[in-house]
C-alpha cells in the first residue's frame, strides 16, 4: 500500500469534492440577511434537534464498537476528528457567516455535518460494505441542522465537503507512512 498512486477515479472524487467545498465558501462570504424559519410539522422539528443534539452519542458508541474490533483504526479516528475539528474552528473565525436565525457569526461550515461526514469517511475507508449506513446517518444529522434553522444550506454541503476531504487527506497521509512509525 506503501507509495500506493490514487486511481483517476479517486482523482476526480477529490477534485468535485474541493470544487463543492470552494463553492460553498463562496455561499457563505455572500452578504444575508436573518430568515424566518421554514414550517416543519413539530415532531419532525423535535426530532431534528434531538438527533442535533445526540448525534455525538451514535458515533461514540459506532467508533468504539468498531474500534474495539480494529484497535488500531482508534488512532486514526481519533487523528481525522481532531484535524477536522481544528479545520472547522479556523473556518468559523474566518468566515464568519451569520446564521440563519441572525444570532451568531459562525455559520460556516457546519461542525455537526462535517464531523458526521469525516467519520462516515474514515469508516467507509476501512468497511466499505457498511460505509453507506454512516454516510445515511451523516446526511440526516445536515438535514437536521437546516431544519433547527441552525445552519443554511451552503453550511452543510460545506460541511460535508469538509469533513470527506479531512478523512482522505488522512487516509492518504497515513497510507504513505506519514502519520505512523516507520
Amino acid at each position: 500500500m506503501k507509495g500506493q498512486e490514487p486511481t483517476k477515479v479517486n482523482r476526480v472524487v477529490l477534485v468535485l469534492l474541493c470544487l463543492v467545498f470552494l463553492t460553498m465558501l463562496t455561499l457563505a462570504w455572500l452578504p444575508r440577511s436573518p430568515q424566518p424559519p421554514l414550517r416543519y410539522h413539530p415532531v419532525l422539528r423535535k426530532a431534528a434537534g434531538e438527533l442535533g443534539d445526540k448525534y455525538w452519542l451514535i458515533l461514540l458508541v459506532g467508533g468504539l464498537a468498531v474500534t474495539w474490533q480494529q484497535r488500531r483504526l482508534f488512532f486514526r479516528l481519533v487523528l481525522v476528528l481532531a484535524a477536522n475539528q481544528i479545520a472547522i474552528e479556523v473556518l468559523k473565525v474566518l468566515v464568519g457567516e451569520m446564521r440563519p436565525d441572525g444570532r451568531m457569526f459562525n455559520s460556516f461550515p457546519s461542525g455537526h455535518t462535517a464531523a458526521c461526514f469525516a467519520f462516515a469517511t474514515v469508516m467507509a475507508q476501512h468497511f466499505p460494505r457498511w460505509g453507506w449506513w454512516w454516510f445515511a446517518f451523516a446526511g440526516l444529522v445536515g438535514l437536521s441542522r437546516v431544519i433547527v434553522h441552525a445552519h443554511w444550506w451552503h453550511d452543510v454541503v460545506g460541511g460535508a465537503a469538509l469533513g470527506c476531504l479531512v478523512a482522505v487527506g488522512g487516509q492518504y497521509l497515513w497510507r504513505n507512512g506519514h502519520l505512523h512509525r516507520r
